[in-house]
């Protein structure tokens, strides 16, 4: 099975901070919910994202 094959079967992902932000920078933030059921955000990652000092997107 190849990568995308992988990706299409999987049904929940954990993200971290950097996919997050990328998808986001260049308009393609949904991707996520196509590839995936559930996106799971870590606490510690929402926290980084949402900070006052977190850089804007642009």
């Amino acid at each position: 099975m190849d990568v995308i094959g992988a990706l299409l079967i999987m049904k929940t992902v954990v993200s971290n901070t950097s996919p997050l932000r990328y998808l986001t920078c260049i308009g393609e933030h949904e991707l996520l919910h196509q590839l995936f059921e559930r996106i799971f955000i870590p606490k510690a990652v929402y926290q980084e994202l949402t900070h006052q000092n977190t850089p804007d997107i642009k």
